[in-house]
């Protein structure tokens, strides 16, 4: 008996993932979802499984996913990170060329994937807000998880696209015509989330780091008030991670990458032991020219030699006479006997850049001389003895070195900072200011007009 009713347990976990995959955003629920959905969620396990479809698809299928789609490349290709040497595929050249259409499949993929993951998030916030068969402390987690994946998705794509729909339920007649939140507007709706995520996560038990807590929360709070210029808030969430005490840097920079990195908040665990990154399928090449892509010249020359993490985070083919280099954060590309790299999303180094950055304009300017000296020394660098004049630029340099290909951290630095047409302009000659936003999907715009207008110069 009891086999049976798991079994029928497990049959409606898969049809409710498979009724959420064939869905758009914007759909209606198909017949029997609602009696599924109860089964879901008066159970953690399933109701965690359905969580998990989340960090799946940011893994393998949109925004966060290691292959040729996901941020890393799109958005190292569109600035300065990025040389496409696969002409052909015309998402990437257009990327490259900076040439994007609004009809780019692409692009609509990315949008649509991304309101996918959002609207999985808001049925479990329904469904398990509702439950009655989840413990009340389970259920704090599954809904801070849920609020936590929402709001990052929500920030992101707000920094691609600008103003753009915040979704918060599942009514389709309510989600086909929704309109755009501006971003002021947009960012005070998320931080609002985020804080509720955190408010639900604290105190929780973090039995790993490839599911988000409490400090991963903190981190993205840190980050966002970092985008908004909000510098104290910056620096008290980056504070409250720091002064944890439960991450710490690695000493060896070759150990960054690996899945039991200290410095590691959240990662995105392959599907299957033994298999590894995309990131290290998609960036490491064996053979010259590169078949796909390779790291942008330019990046590679700004380095300081000394640097370690030019030795230890890039490389090029072995005996290649040519220079041609490719990102090694991520060096396994076959599967191994367990698996050894999980892909990194939120990192402690993050997190002292944040506070180097936000003790600056608070005028704490020995606090984020010390901060950045730590850096420095990690990194095999000069140390400064004083505050630099142009420390913004060098900063902002320094950024560009550390988190080059991770999730398009320099599109997103060049935006907030205002310096996109100023630091492109040797890489991209044809760069418009209107290239700060992406196109809306053409297609988006069709079906549901309270999208219009569409963003400028497309």
């Amino acid at each position: 008996m009891k086999k049976t009713v798991k079994y029928n347990k497990i049959l409606a976990l898969m049809g409710f993932c498979l009724l959420y995959a064939c869905e758009d955003f914007i759909d209606p629920d198909q017949p029997g979802t609602q009696i599924v959905a109860e089964e879901v969620f008066n159970d953690k396990k399933m109701t965690e499984a359905a969580m998990a479809e989340n960090y799946v698809r940011l893994r393998d299928r949109v925004l966060l996913n290691g292959n040729s789609t996901g941020l890393g490349v799109a958005m190292g290709l569109y600035t300065d990170e990025l040389q496409n040497w696969l002409v052909t595929n015309t998402y990437h050249q257009s990327l490259y060329t900076n040439t994007l259409t609004d009809s780019e499949s692409a692009v609509k993929n990315l949008w649509d994937g991304s309101y996918q993951v959002i609207y999985q998030c808001n049925r479990i916030i329904e469904g398990v807000s509702s439950s009655t068969g989840i413990d009340p402390a389970d259920k704090g987690v599954l809904l801070g998880e849920a609020y936590f994946v929402r709001t990052l998705v929500h920030f992101y794509l707000s920094q691609l696209w600008g103003a753009v729909p915040y979704v918060t339920g599942t009514d389709y007649t309510v989600n086909r015509s929704v309109s755009k939140t501006s971003e002021t507007e947009m960012n005070k709706l998320l931080v609002a989330d985020a804080e509720k995520a955190l408010e639900l996560l604290e105190g929780a038990p973090s039995v790993n780091n490839y599911r988000p807590n409490a400090a991963v929360v903190s981190a993205l709070l840190a980050r966002m008030h970092l985008y908004g210029k909000q510098w104290q808030q910056a620096l008290t969430y980056a504070d409250e991670v720091i002064g944890s005490g439960r991450y710490k840097l690695e000493g060896d920079l070759s150990k960054v990458f690996l899945k039991e990195s200290t410095g590691t908040l959240w990662q995105l665990r392959t599907g299957v032991e033994g298999s590894n990154t995309l990131e290290a399928q998609t960036y490491i090449f064996t053979s010259v020219p590169p078949p796909t892509l390779s790291l942008y010249s330019g990046l590679i020359s700004s380095f300081d030699p000394q640097d370690k993490r030019r030795e230890l985070w890039i490389a090029k083919p072995a005996g290649a006479a040519q220079d041609y280099y490719y990102s090694n954060k991520y060096r396994e590309r076959q599967n191994t006997s367990a698996s050894k790299e999980y892909s990194v999303v939120f990192r402690l180094e993050e997190l002292y850049y944040i506070r180097i950055e936000a003790n600056f304009h608070l005028g704490n300017f020995q606090q984020a001389l010390e901060d950045w000296n730590m850096l420095r020394e990690r990194y095999g660098l000069e140390l400064f003895s004083e505050i630099p004049q142009n420390w913004e630029v060098l900063l902002l340099q320094e950024r560009r070195h550390e988190f080059f290909c991770e999730f398009g951290h320099r599109f997103f630095d060049l935006k907030r900072t205002g310096k996109l047409a100023s630091e492109l302009v040797v890489a991209k000659p044809n760069w418009q200011s209107f290239f700060v936003n992406l196109p809306l999907p053409q297609s988006e715009l069709l079906l549901n007009p309270n999208l219009l207008p569409q963003n400028e110069g497309y």
